[in-house]
């Protein structure tokens, strides 16, 4: 049983959730939520030290729960396909540490502005909690039946195999930022946010900025920090890549790597998006990138990859076939005939094949 403002949740001794009162419970009152840590606090120690005067402090997403706003970007409208159905899905059950951590975020959410409560909604799509080896909490909402009523637009996402070969091979020296919750920086239109909607503790939430499982988030993002970028001169002509919210400076020399580095977290500064300090990889040799270990003249994938593909079982389903294809298409590049040895797989993915 759980209440949200209060917070008072009861747990068995197990840690499920009980609707009597027998069991352990437990009550914050003074102040709330104040057993969830879900990272620790970032310090300025934690920058480096060649940027700490150098860059704005408005760029930094110093807690992990940052959230920044685009500066002179229209909200997003949605458009709904004629004759449609809302759908109203129900909430999935959600384990009790990971309730936790998603109330308190969702508190952090409604005080910057990234969600709204509101009285009801024709529609609802249920939210889950993923939590990442590091502790922080992810909220993913389950969007593939409001994906299917609206109008979709063209992607305009880049392909990565194909933004690789933007790096110079003579590079030397890189830096790699990933920009903090960056869909969330993009406001929602007013009339749009309904389609949104989710129910959580009893309350019903709405977005009001693009976030992750709406299906145009990623190809709206890339577009709008695309613009942003084209006013951005970097004094060293270091070359910059972009895919969506993960940015690579590719510079010859140390000198060009840091400055153009600083010129561009000031100008990301300056137009409204956060970089995650725990991520950044400054001005570095070596750097990990889109799956990839880069380094001058040499791009390799990650063991990281590579184990993930060894570790799959072998696909029963058709989707389970789509999985495994999607993972080794990426490795393409490295696979000998990539093409004849995916096709037989390819034929199982369409047609009235569904599993073994």
């Amino acid at each position: 049983m759980c209440s949200y403002d209060g917070i008072r949740i009861q747990t068995s001794s197990d840690g499920e959730e009980e609707d009597s009162v027998e069991g352990d419970e437990m009550e914050i009152v003074d102040e709330k939520y104040p057993l969830i840590n879900l990272l620790p606090m970032i310090t300025e120690e934690d920058i480096p030290a060649e940027l700490r005067e150098t860059v704005g402090k408005e760029v930094w997403d110093m807690t992990g729960k940052e959230v920044g706003l685009v500066k002179g970007v229209e909200p997003v409208k949605v458009t709904v396909k004629p004759n449609v159905t809302f759908p109203q899905t129900p909430q999935y059950h959600m384990a009790q540490d990971t309730l936790m951590k998603v109330a308190q975020l969702i508190d952090e959410f409604v005080k910057q502005g990234v969600l709204k409560e509101v009285l009801s909604s024709p529609c609802n799509s249920p939210i889950m909690g993923l939590i990442k080896p590091s502790g922080k909490v992810r909220i993913v909402q389950d969007l593939r039946k409001i994906n299917d009523i609206i109008v979709k637009c063209c992607p305009v996402v880049p392909n990565p195999a194909v933004i690789m070969f933007q790096v110079p091979c003579d590079a030397e020296w890189f830096s790699v930022i990933d920009l903090s919750q960056a869909f969330f920086s993009v406001p929602l239109h007013e009339d749009s946010q309904f389609l949104f909607c989710f129910k959580f503790l009893d309350r019903v939430y709405s977005w009001c900025r693009i976030h992750q499982g709406f299906s145009e988030s990623p190809s709206i993002f890339n577009q709008i920090l695309k613009k942003d970028l084209e006013a951005l001169e970097l004094p060293f002509e270091s070359t910059l890549v972009q895919y969506i919210d993960d940015l690579l400076i590719a510079s010859k020399t140390e000198n060009g790597c840091t400055a153009d580095t600083i010129a561009l977290l000031n100008h990301l500064g300056r137009n409204g998006h956060k970089v995650s300090p725990s991520k950044l990889q400054f001005c570095q040799k070596k750097v990990k990138y889109l799956g990839h270990q880069i380094e001058k003249g040499s791009r390799r994938i990650m063991k990281e990859r590579i184990t993930s593909v060894l570790q799959m079982s072998p696909p029963k389903t058709r989707r389970e076939v789509r999985t495994f294809l999607g993972m080794v298409s990426y490795c393409r590049q490295w696979i000998p005939n990539f093409s004849t040895l995916a096709k037989p797989l390819l034929k199982l993915t369409v047609g009235g094949w569904t599993g073994l």
